[in-house]
């Protein structure tokens, strides 16, 4: 049957009409705005989080439409039945299904309106940094199909209450039902807690939030909305009946008719999982196979195809839902696009399964514990999410996807291992580091590996090498950490090495904490330092050999190195990370160097940030015929001290001195570089080696994080160095899919405001410590003027002067000690009022911004209801007779 589209339009002219006519409309509308900038920018987790995007909004966004969508549907039909207008209504010559979707589309059009108008928070995001815009767009869309699924559901709260109070309260209840299915896997039990929880409205509103199309996601939310719109039609039928029991023939009729409705439309979802299209709209296109996938798999021999073993866990916890269903996904379309290069089989795997009993036995995949929340209360699994990739005699296995893994890169480097005939061989240095792991005979302790060799040993071939013995001459690339702690005949052996031209990669520090050191609590007590421990008691073995001079090697390579130099930079884009020192380098895009990565270079090209803690500093040496090229630059704010203002000694041994100077030096500070070219007299000695003055950010913190996916954590210190693991062994094929990643689009505005700030609490604080240095020099000087007095004095003899110079050298020496203690005081105080200061004027830009944010976008709304009210208060004056109005 025909729609009669002018009852459509009339319908939904008057509900319109009747909603903006009424200055309550346009509170709902001015308080859903101010909602959602209250939850986008007053917490305090914005600021931490210091990303432009709408994170914190999103995850409060539905319990807001809790409140928004009842108000706007409330009266739809409560309000009918409350002026008696409903029954005007049915006599009208149309079908109940054009009248519900009259009002239907009326609703949609009042809530889409309230989004419009906050928009106000993608522009407040875009005046504080750089939002991506195509994250934007896919998040309104969310916003927009899951309130316009719930606006069906709320008409039939509204429906079934007699006033507009009642309506309101029934609409909330039934759309909570919605928004905390997911939420229910616990009192439906693990049979159902997967399904629930992948096909509900929230986790599918999350895909869009992430920059995802999710077609699976538009069948939910347009289901929905259709079966809440033919069990408001079925009601309805039901008013027309008076209320008849649905047990009636028309009544079973149209039972029969929801039922099915919802059953289609579940399946459809459930269909539409499975076949899931997700079009990208992020600007780094972070859900969408990249062109070096793509070709990769092209090249894949078809006489080796590559075979993919997949053990997941039918059931995962909510937190491992979307990883699982990403990794389905991304298999798929390998499957798809590989044809006969590409076979992919997934094992749905469960506790003591014969897929398990295989995982286990054939490649060491075992369940995984993990520990998630959901419901409120904590829960441990065990779950599968292994993989296995095997080409020819080649193999590769992933024992656990964690959440931080990179799903495309993992999978697309395990078909490119696999697929080639031989890996690259990789050898690691024999040092003091102990990277490559073992038996410490002196400890009597096994000594684990560090997992930036477990993560090369997915790539290469990795072996150790022995400083004392000849190289192995078929290496692809060396990598040395800590070669400094060498002797001198080692570091020859080493040094010829790298002049024969092979491909080095070199991390040395000049103070290493340690690679199993707290990344985010204040570094251990007892670093390692240069010098050897002494034995306050005395005694101990011989002492150690002397380690050779490492500067003086890499001198002669083209490449200055001071040991004794500690970098320091004051910038930190991490709110939640200031009580760090400022020796816990962040090499960032924001940081106002002018390349702080160098661009122009494979290995530092598309990073968005690393850290480094106390790291030294590199430089040219000059050297002719070698060309030297930085990677890793300080910001504006660094400078550099020495190794012995870092540490201080005690009877316990070297710690660190937790009262640093810090001053200002406009120079930018190399961490690392690459030197490369021919060196020698006749250029007959080549070199190609970089050079990183840190060893701490490859520490096993940092690939924790990377395993996690801390949110605001994303740094690329793993990504440094296994790009220049492959820039030197000549395979760039993984460079460029490994750098793939969202964007770190920080609050850069608000950055240049901070940095204002704490340029001035630099110069405050080097004024501070210039002012201690000339008090002290003068009480220095008061006391040699004293002495040299009384040596001109011709009237003592030789030991008078003696003795009045040690009592005026003691005297004057307690005097300027106690001027040192009051220097000292002083200067520390200047200090902390500096950093208070700094403190108060961010919390003061914060607070600003806060307010701005959240108060100037309700203001459009609320001046649109008042002008409503005056002109409505204006027209009922008017056809209002003076004797009936009131006077006062």
């Amino acid at each position: 049957m025909a729609l009669q589209t002018h009852v459509i339009r009339a319908v939904f002219k008057r509900n319109v009409l009747s909603y903006f006519a009424s200055p309550t409309g346009y509170v709902f509308i001015t308080i859903f705005v101010f909602l959602g900038a209250f939850a986008s920018f007053w917490q305090d987790r914005f600021f931490a989080q210091n990303l432009a995007n709408l994170n914190t909004l999103n995850a409060v966004f539905p319990y807001l439409l809790l409140f928004f969508i009842p108000a706007v549907t409330m009266s739809l039909w409560a309000e009918e039945r409350r002026q008696g207008t409903d029954e005007l209504l049915f006599t009208l010559p149309a079908h109940d299904y054009e009248v519900v979707l009259g009002k239907y589309l009326a609703a949609v059009a009042i809530y889409t309106v309230a989004l419009l108008f906050s928009l106000s928070n993608v522009i407040a995001l875009s005046m504080l940094g750089e939002p991506d815009i195509g994250l934007m767009v896919s998040t309104y869309f969310g916003y927009w199909l899951f309130g316009s699924a719930l606006i069906g559901v709320g008409m039939v709260g509204s429906l079934m209450a007699s006033n507009v109070t009642i309506g309101f309260i029934v609409g909330a209840v039934l759309c909570a039902a919605v928004v905390f299915i997911h939420r229910a896997g616990t009192i439906l039990g693990d049979a159902l807690n997967e399904l629930v929880g992948r096909y509900s409205a929230v986790p599918l509103f999350e895909q869009f939030a992430s920059g995802v199309l999710s077609i699976t996601g538009l069948f939910y939310f347009v289901g929905l909305a259709t079966f809440a719109f033919v069990l408001n039609v079925a009601l309805l039928r039901r008013r027309h009946r008076g209320g008849q029991s649905v047990l009636a023939d028309r009544g079973i009729h149209d039972f029969v008719r929801v039922v099915a409705v919802f059953v289609a439309f579940m399946s459809l979802t459930v269909v539409a999982g499975r076949f899931d299209f997700r079009p990208d709209l992020t600007a780094e296109g972070l859900h969408s196979l990249s062109s070096e996938t793509e070709e990769l798999i092209d090249n894949i021999d078809p006489e080796r195809p590559v075979y993919i073993q997949a053990f997941f866990s039918p059931e995962v916890p909510q937190a491992y839902t979307a990883k699982r269903q990403n990794l389905v996904n991304l298999l798929r379309q390998y499957d798809q696009m590989g044809g006969d290069r590409v076979v992919v089989k997934i094992h749905e795997t469960e506790r003591f399964s014969d897929a398990a009993r295989q995982a286990q036995e054939k490649f060491n995949i075992r369940p995984m514990p993990v520990y998630t929340s959901e419901g409120g209360r904590g829960k441990q699994d065990e779950i599968y999410l292994g993989m296995v990739f095997t080409s020819g005699l080649e193999e590769v296995i992933i024992p656990f996807f964690d959440r931080g893994l990179s799903e495309e890169y993992e999978l697309t480097r395990s078909i490119g291992v696999v697929s080639r005939t031989a890996r690259k061989r990789l050898g690691v240095l024999a040092t003091d580091a102990d990277v490559l792991g073992g038996f410490d005979f002196q400890s009597m302790r096994q000594s684990p590996e560090w997992s930036v060799v477990g993560e090369l040993k997915k790539q290469y071939e990795v072996e150790r090498v022995d400083p004392a013995a000849d190289y192995p001459a078929d290496l692809d690339v060396l990598l040395a950490i800590l070669p400094s702690s060498l002797n001198q005949e080692q570091m020859d052996r080493f040094q010829d090495y790298i002049e024969a031209g092979n491909p080095t990669l070199i991390f040395d520090d000049p103070l290493p904490l340690g690679a199993r050191g707290e990344l985010l609590a204040m570094a251990p007590s007892e670093p390692k330092p240069r010098e050897q421990q002494q034995n306050p008691f005395g005694g101990g073995g011989p002492p150690p050999e002397p380690k050779g001079d490492i500067m003086g090697m890499l001198q002669g390579l083209g490449l200055s190195w001071s040991i004794r130099d500690i970098v320091w930079d004051s910038y930190n884009p991490h709110p939640e990370l200031q009580n760090l020192p400022p020796e816990f380098v962040f090499i960032g895009t924001n940081s106002g160097a002018d390349m702080p990565f160098n661009q122009d270079h494979p290995v530092t090209s598309g990073l968005q940030e690393i850290v480094q803690i106390y790291p030294g500093r590199v430089q040219s040496a000059n050297t002719s015929g070698v060309t030297f090229t930085p990677l890793l630059t300080t910001g504006l704010e660094s400078g550099r001290i020495g190794y012995q203002d870092v540490v201080t000694r005690s009877f316990f041994g070297t710690q660190l001195n937790d009262r640093v100077p810090h001053i200002f030096d406009p120079r930018d500070y190399i961490l690392a570089a690459q030197v490369k070219g021919s060196i020698g007299e006749g250029g007959e000695r080549s070199v190609n080696l970089i050079f990183c003055a840190d060893i701490d950010m490859i520490s096993e913190q940092f690939f924790a994080l990377r395993r996690q996916g801390v949110e605001g954590l994303e740094f690329d210190n793993v990504t440094f160095v296994l790009n220049a693991v492959d820039v030197l062994s000549g395979d760039e094929s993984f460079v460029a899919l490994r750098k793939q990643r969202r964007q770190h689009r920080t609050l850069s505005e608000l950055e240049k405001e901070i940095r204002v700030h704490e340029e001035a609490r630099l110069e405050k604080q080097e004024k501070a410590e210039n002012e201690a240095q000339a008090a002290l020099a003068r009480a220095q000087q008061q006391l040699e003027s004293a002495v040299q007095q009384i040596e001109e004095r011709t009237d003592l003899d030789d030991r008078a002067k003696a003795i009045q110079i040690e009592t005026v050298r003691a005297t004057e020496q307690r005097k300027l000690d106690v001027s040192k203690s009051i220097i000292e005081d002083e200067k520390e105080q200047e200090i902390e009022l500096s950093q208070i200061d700094m403190e108060r004027e961010i919390l003061d830009i914060q607070s600003r911004i806060r307010l701005l944010a959240v108060a100037l976008p309700p203001i459009p709304a609320l001046l649109l209801g008042i002008i409503v009210f005056v002109v409505r208060r204006g027209r009922e004056k008017r056809t209002i007779s003076e004797a009936r109005q009131a006077r006062r």
